[in-house]
């Protein structure tokens, strides 16, 4: 059994599933573009964090906050909705990834190229002059200590004897005491006369007296940081005797111990009398003894003087000489200038002007300190300068965000702003007119087609834009020139330091013996003195020294090869950038289209319209441009010798018009000659058919009419249609005043 259906009811029920499908699909579509949105949202804020980041060094900066913030999470999310929500922020984000490859993503990248070269060859001048100054610190210590060590070798006698002065100066005071005491024995023989009344003892007590004294004097310790020696003092000296009398006192002193020997004599004679008697009378009987030890009672003999009368013997006038007294006084002169105030001397010393000379003399090693000091605060002050540069030039980001917003403010305000694309939507429009028989733009006029692109030929650009290519390219070779330089004063430096590294080593060998010896021969009194004072000077000593500058020799800071092929590519990139800036940065046209397709159909139609309005009135705007080319085209063609061989030996160089050097150029539009090039045949300026047929035919120098041969006559533009506008078709806009 089979069903049947009404036909309307199958028609209503295929449009409700055809509608329920539309609908299903929209809603999936919506899902998914919302998705891709939400997930390139998320990688483009992801993006331009790191890229901000990176230059102020947000990270470090949030991470020394007091609270923790997820700054960060927080930029992400919000970015990410944001670029969901609304349109603008998404055509903004990506204008500002495009723009990192235009002219503000160069000034970027050339200023981290810059950057480059203050961290690389700056900073590594830098290091090697740092280098330097470490090699000139250590150099001069070096030499201090060279010099230190040979003057310690020569100046060692010294201080030794200064060293032990304090022990040689007791040594010395015994030495004075001893001459004291011969001098004080002298001064008694000399000067006292009371021999006869004491029989020595006075003179045994004041002899003891002196020595005693002497002695004292002798042992004295000196106190710190001087030295005494034993005399009598100075004050209260009596005045010395003439040397008349001298003479004559000590005349009669030895006149006087002459006769007391003499007499002591005969009493010595007279005791062993007395002696031998009494032991003679002890050994023998009292009746006997008499008569045997007679011969001992004769002590007479002792009286008579053997030797003469003794007047005439003790005559001392033969044996003292004469100048005796004389002698005597200079010697109490000079004991006195020897002793006179010998107790208080004081041996001190003191550097004059102390203060001048502990400022000006200063240690090798303070001295290189303070150079590396002053190095370093200059290097400092250098680093903080050149940290300020890098931040300031981490400001070009910012630059790159602003230019991607003007871009985005005036594409939406201006509508002359960057439009003069020929995009698929001016063609459709254009083919429309012609398929209507109205006047046309399409195929463009050889002097139009410099000023517009066409989107189908990607690596096309107007002539402002190769002008400005040009001019990049040569204020670029200007930086890659200053980046040379220094590239080069770095690499001269760390040469120079390797050769002063390689050829200045030197190694200091010394072995031997440094002998002083002093020899004084003598054993009085003055040559113990000498010895005692010059034994200090005595020195040996074995010098073994082994010395290499090797830890002065300048270490050079070399700039690693990576550094120049970070730097290489880095120029590479901008090279390449300026070279195709203008194909990347139209699409940034391409966004903006995209997202405002509405406003790019307006922008289109208002160029189609303005290309349709100075295709009237181009005529005088040609004329004008062709007066502004005559002269410099004229002196362009005399400099071009290729093209003036060509034109003066037709036969002979005519061969060299296949070339581009050899070929004129049309005078209003710069289009290379071809075989369609009209020629004035009176004065012969080049013009090429299509501003030949706008200027109508007229030379603009001599106002002769150009005629055309059958070559240039084929091929018709693109303007033959009908000269009706309709303002139907084309799109008016009023442009804001």
């Amino acid at each position: 059994m089979s069903l049947t259906f009404p036909t309307g009811l199958t028609r209503a029920t295929t449009k409700t599933s055809t509608k329920t499908s539309t609908s299903t699909n929209t809603s999936n579509k919506t899902k998914t573009k919302t998705k891709a949105e939400v997930i390139l949202g998320f990688v483009l804020a992801y993006l331009l964090w790191q890229l901000v980041a990176l230059n102020f060094n947000l990270n470090r900066l949030f991470d020394k906050a007091p609270v923790h913030v997820p700054v960060f999470s927080m930029f992400v999310l919000a970015y990410t909705l944001a670029f969901v929500v609304n349109r603008n922020v998404r055509a903004v984000t990506l204008l500002i990834f495009v723009a990192l490859v235009g002219k503000s993503g160069r000034s970027y990248l050339r200023a981290v190229a810059f950057a480059f070269v203050i961290s690389g060859p700056i900073d590594n001048l830098a290091n090697n002059a740092g280098e330097v100054a470490r090699v000139f610190a250590c150099t001069t210590v070096l030499t201090y200590n060279l010099t230190k060590t040979r003057f310690d070798l020569m100046a060692k006698p010294f201080t030794n004897t200064l060293k032990h002065m304090k022990e040689d100066i007791v040594e010395i005071q015994t030495t004075f005491g001893e001459l004291q005491g011969v001098l004080a024995d002298l001064k008694y023989g000399v000067e006292h006369t009371d021999i006869e009344d004491d029989q020595f003892g006075t003179a045994n007590r004041y002899n003891r007296n002196s020595r005693a004294a002497a002695k004292g004097n002798a042992t004295k310790q000196p106190e710190v940081n001087t030295t005494t020696a034993p005399a009598p003092a100075s004050a209260g000296h009596p005045e010395l005797p003439s040397s008349d009398e001298v003479q004559e006192k000590f005349l009669r002193n030895m006149r006087n111990r002459c006769k007391h020997q003499l007499r002591s004599g005969h009493q010595v004679c007279q005791q062993i009398f007395h002696q031998g008697y009494h032991k003679c009378k002890t050994n023998f009987p009292d009746f006997i003894a008499p008569a045997i030890c007679w011969p001992y009672r004769v002590d007479i003999i002792c009286k008579i003087n053997i030797f003469g009368n003794p007047d005439k013997i003790c005559d001392p006038a033969q044996v003292v000489p004469r100048n005796f007294g004389e002698t005597y006084v200079k010697l109490l002169n000079t004991e006195r200038e020897l002793f006179d105030n010998s107790t208080n001397i004081e041996i001190t010393y003191e550097l004059q002007n102390s203060s001048a000379v502990q400022d000006t003399m200063r240690s090798a090693q303070q001295t290189s300190e303070a150079f590396t000091e002053d190095f370093n605060r200059r290097k400092r002050i250098f680093n903080a300068i050149m940290l300020l540069i890098e931040k300031f030039l981490c400001l070009f980001i910012l630059r790159v965000i602003f230019a991607s917003i003007q871009y985005f403010l005036r594409y939406r305000r201006n509508v002359e702003f960057d439009n003069f694309y020929i995009t698929d939507y001016f063609k459709h429009v254009d083919k429309r007119r012609k398929d209507t028989s109205k006047r046309s733009i399409l195929p463009l006029k050889s002097y139009e087609k410099p000023n517009y692109v066409d989107v189908d030929h990607v690596c096309s650009r107007t002539a402002e834009e190769s002008r400005t290519v040009i001019y990049h390219l040569l204020q670029l070779s200007l930086e890659v020139i200053t980046v040379g330089l220094f590239l080069l004063m770095d690499r001269m430096v760390v040469n120079l330091l390797r050769i002063i590294n390689k050829r200045s080593l030197i190694e200091y060998h010394q072995e031997g013996e440094h002998e002083v010896r002093f020899h004084i021969n003598g054993t009085g009194l003055m040559a113990r003195l000498l010895r005692t004072t010059m034994k200090n000077f005595n020195i040996h000593e074995r010098v073994s020294t082994s010395l290499s500058n090797e830890d002065c020799l300048p270490k050079a800071h070399v700039l690693p090869n990576s550094f120049y092929y970070k730097l290489l590519l880095l120029y590479l990139a901008i090279i390449l950038l300026i070279y195709q800036s203008t194909t990347f940065l139209r699409l940034r046209r391409v966004i903006c289209s995209y997202f405002f397709y509405k406003r790019e159909k307006q922008r289109i139609l208002f160029l189609y319209n303005r290309m349709l309005r100075d295709r009237q009135s181009n005529f005088e705007i040609l004329r004008l441009h062709a007066e502004e080319n005559l002269a410099s085209r004229r002196v362009q063609d005399n400099v071009n010798i290729c093209l003036r061989l060509r034109l003066s030996f037709p036969e002979v160089f005519g061969c060299l018009s296949r070339f581009s050097c050899a070929k004129r150029n049309c005078l209003i539009c710069d289009v290379l000659e071809n075989g369609k090039f009209v020629i004035c045949p009176n004065c012969g300026l080049p013009y090429c058919r299509d501003c030949c047929l706008e200027l109508k035919s007229h030379c603009i120098s001599c106002d002769q009419i150009m005629l055309f041969t059958a070559d240039q006559r084929g091929g018709g533009g693109g303007d033959t249609s009908s000269d009706e506008t309709s303002g139907d078709e084309i799109y008016s806009y009023r442009k804001e005043k």
